[in-house]
């Protein structure tokens, strides 16, 4: 087992100097990371799902059934202004876009941007493992157990991974966090809360980009 453990390590440690050599290789490492977690997310919650829920619910929120666009992106419309007020803030700016963290990448330079195009691409694709996970499975799976209780929990455990954001973005994550459980509680549905957190996520990015573009 120990044997097994060493030449794993051995394996990703020169995996990631092979990456490093790269050029571009933050934003080739963001990309891989994004993959890799998404997939360790999914896979053993698929299993789980496939021996004991499969029988008794859609997986985890994954359906159309009796869904509406509507109120999705009436919220949307909501977060609008917050987020153009949000993009004049410095703790705001000092955070987003995400994409600036790929230094060796400009977004003035016409070469570069199909690299930023991918990123937010990935970027968005990270949130449908966030709420598959926090509106899905945390409270799905739940459900026949403590039933809406489940939600508190869960809005509580989606702060934490808020920690470090903009004190604005942390405080909302629990009132954002818990609407979305009670809507898909009652929807069965995490469709919609996926087209709200992407939908808002490229918003924050759109308006970071602009933000700092009227500061340079």
């Amino acid at each position: 087992m120990f044997a097994v453990r060493a030449s794993s390590y051995v394996y990703m440690r020169e995996l990631w100097e092979q990456i490093r050599s790269w050029e571009h290789a933050r934003w080739y490492y963001s990309l891989i990371n994004t993959t890799i977690r998404g997939s360790l997310l999914f896979l053993p919650i698929t299993i789980y799902w496939w021996f004991t829920d499969r029988k008794n619910m859609n997986f985890y929120g994954f359906t159309l059934k009796n869904f509406n666009t509507k109120p999705y992106f009436a919220m949307l419309g909501i977060m609008l202004p917050l987020i153009v007020l949000a993009s004049t803030q410095s703790d705001f700016l000092g955070t987003y876009p995400r994409g600036v963290r790929f230094y060796d990448l400009s977004i003035e330079n016409p070469d570069h941007r199909w690299y930023f195009v991918i990123y937010e691409l990935f970027y968005g694709m990270d949130f449908f493992s966030i709420e598959f996970f926090f509106r899905g499975f945390m409270v799905m799976a739940f459900i026949g157990v403590v039933g809406p209780r489940a939600i508190l929990p869960m809005a509580m455990f989606y702060v934490v991974i808020h920690y470090g954001k903009p004190a604005g973005e942390l405080v909302s994550s629990f009132f954002g966090g818990s609407l979305l459980g009670i809507i898909a509680y009652y929807s069965k549905s995490i469709v919609g809360g996926i087209i709200v957190h992407v939908g808002i996520a490229w918003m924050m990015e759109i308006g970071a980009f602009i933000g700092h573009w009227f500061n340079s």
